[in-house]
């Protein structure tokens, strides 16, 4: 909660800030010189629209002023605010994928958690935590939760594209480039630019939409309004408010609810085995037969969001500009843990007699302020000063649940913890241009960076992680000891529980001259510095060449660097499974821990990376094109390791006097990687005369990741007889083959009159995941046929292999028409995935696999489709939309 007395209740009820303490005093008394200079100005006045900008002027990429989309030395993609509400789409990086071939979003899929609603956002191949997300021009905030599931980015840190609403944005900027040494660590694979709209005037819109099976409803309502401040400023204020339900294409559980033999054997966990499809463990309990069976979900997950975004500025005298912008949003929304059977140790069966599926509820709330002054020509030099802060909160608890090892006085919900993350950058950047002898002039841009950073791990209550030392009561495991923690996972206890902070300074420069009326060629370089990994040096050379008035080449080659977040430096949770009916205690550890460093784990080093890319563009009154290839070569790639379980772990642990501890994870800098692709980018504007206008957009990516070095187990775990790989197989499918390595976009636009078409196909290429880590030949025989398939020798020494199943290829086609109905007025109705398109589905479970002795890959039945589909499984969704202007 905001704790400043300073600001106005209007500023208290509009953004959120923890950490208040860190805020610097000069922060509040421009918040309060900003908010009081809005208050005072009620002159009409005219401001420039942002959407009036051709839509090929971009600022992204240089620090030297607006230029052409086609005249920059690296490739950008623009998205206008029109584009991105074409669509029904809710989320703003759900929009982004469609139009940006080498921008995908994973699906995540029963998390459990924030990941159901934060998804993690990738740029040409890399992972989340390699893109760097900028808003008018500044650094933006991420979320501080580490990925820890087995989806896509895990071991990484996300943005939360969602907390600003698109009727906020005027446009995006997407810089397919390296980009480290203008915009500081992260800008790996690029970076993604997010400009305010600034215009004058009032739009609201109202979208609702439902999947064609009935389920996912979602509405959205959106407001903006921009209006002068004095004769010369603008503020504008954009609100959103979201509220989707649930969608779920799991099917029934046809396992065995209840003991067998009343109550004298375990149930069978095999498909089919509580209908009587496949055998059962003992006699099946009467209930068997009027159990509802559909407990589990797999879809989208329910929330209400609620957001506004500020944008402001004011000129004032002898050429200063004073800026602001920010917002706050909140989303609560609930997601699904696995379903406990009631003959699961996990049930309290006085409480859950028939079991029970955990609720998750999510509360995220992200807050941000920026404020600036800019203005020309000191000693010589154009230049802007600012200041940003940002924060992310994220808060969990449970219900639908309990702690087995409270017994029957157990309580059904609890509080699981939180994440706080803030963020605070300031920056003066002072650019100048220095007339040559001959030629153009010489283009020079400076800058300074202070950035400090704050992640507290919050514990949650006392039940949610105790052992109440309460003991199973029923079933064969009668009066061994209860599973620990509420369920799906373990709240964070006070040993998970943290508060740390670092700081970084950075200086940099810049570059650029048109060496002859063809050639340009420019430079930047950064020495940054962060307290606690030290100092690094990056460059970037790009350059471009004119051809003919209509081609020129372009290339660059640069470096990058990434520091570990503090979540992947500092993250720690503990779980408890059971085996055998014993529990299973396991620890996610940071690396200066000791039972990590007990373990092998070393301290965490910087990603380094060398970027190298070519391309050409061919601009000709309504035809551009352009192509790219790059190639990223990432040293010390940072990622979560294997889970690392077995007895002899276990020993060691308890000798040093860390006893119950079955199983540890921890970040390391586990590979090398090279990435390798191309981006194609095509649009073609066709007048028809009196049938209209035609715009036609095609483009493509394709990118591979290989793994050129993974590092070797510790000695510590080797001299046990561990045999774990650092980094296994399902970890290495997951990072090179979990996303599509191609992807195709073939966009129609036409427009006649007051009628709009769109109709936009994207082509998703072949993903894969690791669907077994060992199976028999004989269970390989009986599950996979009809799948496609690879295998791959659990060792030299065993007749085991690893199945990895591969997911073909998908079209999906969406279609919207718009008719104006007056100046102010508009409606427009579609359909998304308009073909009823869906992934691939997952080895199944059969009653022919269950006699080989396994499930398939679907949880038993439960989950038809994997969660590495790049266009999720809720199939056919059609809206309608209506948007007003004045």
């Amino acid at each position: 909660m905001l704790k400043e007395k300073l600001l106005s209740q209007s500023v208290r009820q509009t953004f959120s800030c923890g950490h208040s303490r860190h805020l610097p005093p000069a922060l509040l008394a421009l918040t309060l010189l900003a908010s009081g200079q809005a208050l005072a100005q009620d002159a009409p006045a005219a401001a420039k629209a942002a959407d009036a900008e051709p839509q090929s002027v971009v600022v992204t990429g240089s620090r030297f002023g607006s230029r052409i989309v086609s005249e920059s030395a690296t490739p950008i993609d623009l998205v206008s605010a029109k584009e991105l509400s074409h669509g029904g789409q809710l989320q703003l990086q759900s929009a982004l994928k469609e139009l940006v071939p080498s921008f995908s979003v994973s699906t995540p899929a029963a998390t459990g958690g924030t990941l159901d609603f934060a998804s993690s956002p990738t740029l040409r191949g890399l992972g989340p935590g390699e893109l760097l997300l900028l808003v008018n021009g500044k650094r933006r905030h991420s979320m501080g939760t580490l990925n820890v599931n087995n989806q896509i980015g895990r071991g990484d840190v996300a943005y939360d594209f969602s907390t600003i609403p698109v009727s906020a944005i005027g446009r995006v900027e997407v810089l397919r480039d390296g980009a480290s040494a203008q915009y500081g660590a992260d800008a790996i694979a690029g970076v993604i630019n997010i400009v305010l709209d600034k215009s004058l005037g009032g739009s609201a819109s109202v979208m609702s939409g439902i999947s064609t099976e009935g389920d996912g409803r979602v509405v959205e309502t959106n407001a903006s309004l921009g209006v002068p401040l004095g004769e010369d400023g603008v503020l504008r204020a954009s609100v959103r408010l979201q509220d989707r339900n649930e969608s779920n294409r799991s099917t029934p559980d046809t396992r065995q609810q209840y003991f067998g033999n009343n109550g004298a054997s375990a149930a069978s966990s095999f498909y089919g085995s509580g209908i009587g499809l496949t055998p059962s463990n003992g006699t099946l309990d009467a209930r068997e037969a009027t159990i509802n069976r559909n407990t589990y979900h797999l879809g989208d997950t329910p929330f209400l969001s609620k957001a506004i975004f500020l944008n402001a500025e004011k000129p004032l005298a002898q050429g200063v500009k004073l800026y602001s912008f920010g917002g706050f949003s909140r989303l609560d929304g609930e997601s699904y843990g696995f379903a406990r059977r009631a003959a699961q140790d996990e049930t309290v069966r006085s409480i859950y007699p028939d079991g029970y599926a955990p609720l998750v509820h999510v509360n995220m709330e992200n807050s941000s302020l920026a404020l600036g002054a800019k203005g020309e020509d000191m000693l010589g030099f154009d230049w802007d000063l600012s200041t940003a802060y940002g924060r992310s909160k994220v808060d969990t608890g449970r219900s639908n649940s309990n702690n087995a090892s409270l017994g029957n006085a157990s309580p059904t919900t609890d509080y699981f913890g939180g994440i706080r993350f803030g963020q605070w950058t300031s920056n003066l950047d002072l650019t100048r241009q220095i007339p040559l002898a001959s030629g153009a002039p010489l283009k020079l841009a400076l800058g300074l960076e202070f950035r400090k950073e704050y992640f507290e791990e919050v514990a949650g209550s006392l039940n949610s992680y105790q052992n109440g030392g309460a003991t199973i009561i029923g079933g064969p495991n009668n009066g061994k000891p209860a599973p620990i923690g509420t369920q799906p996972s373990v709240g964070n206890s006070p040993l998970d529980a943290s508060n740390n902070q670092r700081h970084s300074t950075a200086v940099y420069g810049e570059l650029e001259r048109d060496v002859t009326a063809q050639w340009m060629l420019s430079g930047a370089a950064r020495h940054e510095n962060f307290s606690d990994f030290g100092g690094s040096n990056t460059f970037k050379l790009a350059t471009r060449y004119a051809l003919t008035p209509a081609l020129a080449l372009r290339g660059s080659v640069s470096t990058g660097f990434r520091a570990p977040s503090l979540a992947q430096s500092y993250t720690s949770n503990t779980s408890t499974i059971f085996v055998n009916g014993l529990p299973v205690v396991q620890r996610l550890t940071p690396v200066n821990n000791p039972i990590a460093q007990a373990l092998g784990a070393t301290d965490l080093k910087p990603e380094k990376s060398r970027n190298v890319s070519i391309g050409a563009v061919w601009s000709e009154g309504a035809f551009t094109v352009s192509g790219d290839a790059y190639r990223i070569a990432i040293d010390d790639r940072l990622a979560l390791s294997s889970l690392f379980q077995d007895a002899r772990i276990t020993a060691k642990l308890a000798s040093l006097g860390y006893a119950g501890i079955n199983g540890v994870s921890f970040m390391s800098n586990a590979i090398d990687t090279v990435t390798k692709g191309i981006d194609v980018t095509s649009s073609y504007r066709l007048p028809m005369a009196e049938r209209g206008t035609l715009v036609v957009t095609a483009s493509g990516n394709y990118n591979k990741t290989e793994i050129e070095r993974i590092s070797a187990a510790p000695s510590q775990l080797t001299s046990l007889g561990i045999t774990t790989p650092l980094y296994d197989l399902t970890q290495q499918v997951r990072l090179t083959d979990a996303s599509p390595k191609t992807k195709f976009v073939l966009g129609l636009n036409w427009k006649k009159g007051d009628w709009t078409v769109n109709l936009n196909n994207i082509r998703y290429g072949e993903v894969a995941a690791v669907a077994f880590t060992s199976l028999t030949p004989a269970q390989i025989a009986a599950v996979t046929p009809g799948y496609d398939v690879s295998l791959v020798p659990v060792s030299a020494t065993s007749a085991n292999s690893q199945v990895i199943q591969k997911f073909g290829a998908k079209i999906i086609t969406d279609l919207n028409l718009s008719y104006q109905i007056n100046k102010s007025t508009s409606v427009t109705v579609g359909s998304n995935n308009l073909f009823d398109v869906y992934p691939d589905k997952n080895l199944a479970s059969t009653a022919a696999s269950v006699a080989a002795g396994t499930n398939g890959s679907d949880n038993a039945g439960t989950f038809p489709y994997n969660y590495v589909s790049p266009f999720g499984y809720t199939g056919r969704t059609v809206f309608a939309k209506l948007d007003y202007k004045f």
